[in-house]
């Protein structure tokens, strides 16, 4: 009798020591797009055309609407003048677009220099892709000296122009 009072007793104490929980289980799946981040492909080089450079000449300014050649310094009809293009794309990308500060150099055959100094670009605020492209022009100034000598004059490094993006 002691031996089924013990094992009552412990039946009861086991039965009443566990818990009863309750669980339900929900399931999602997960969805993820992805797309292709901001890039800049470069369109046109800059070119300043054919300069004829006289007496006291400075420089010709490559501006985005238009090249404006300082006093005493003319442009041949038969050069083509432009300025950089860039292509950026990027779907709904905000960006910045900064341009080197540093002079760059452009040499002629015989090792005569030009420089070119103050990029600028038409759109260096934060600008947005949309779903789109959006082109980037960029200017800058080339300095001739008086009586510059003659030759096809060819940068030594090429500019850069950075894109920032998030």
């Amino acid at each position: 009798m002691k031996a089924k009072l013990y094992f009552t007793l412990i039946l009861l104490i086991t039965l009443f020591q566990t818990e009863v929980k309750a669980q339900a289980t929900a399931y999602a799946n997960i969805f993820a797009t992805v797309v292709a981040p901001a890039a800049m492909t470069k369109e046109m080089d800059m070119s300043a055309g054919e300069i004829i450079a006289t007496r006291n000449a400075t420089s010709n300014t490559l501006s985005v609407q238009n090249i404006n050649p300082s006093e005493n310094v003319n442009l041949s009809k038969n050069g083509k003048t432009n300025v950089a293009a860039f292509q950026v794309t990027g779907k709904n990308s905000t960006y910045a677009i900064t341009v080197q500060n540093q002079p760059i150099i452009l040499l002629n055959e015989s090792a005569n220099s030009v420089t070119v100094n103050n990029f600028m670009s038409e759109t260096a605020m934060i600008a947005n892709t949309g779903d789109g492209a959006q082109r980037i022009r960029v200017s800058a100034n080339l300095n001739v000296s008086e009586n510059q000598p003659t030759g096809n004059y060819d940068s030594t490094a090429p500019f850069n122009v950075t894109l920032n993006y998030n």
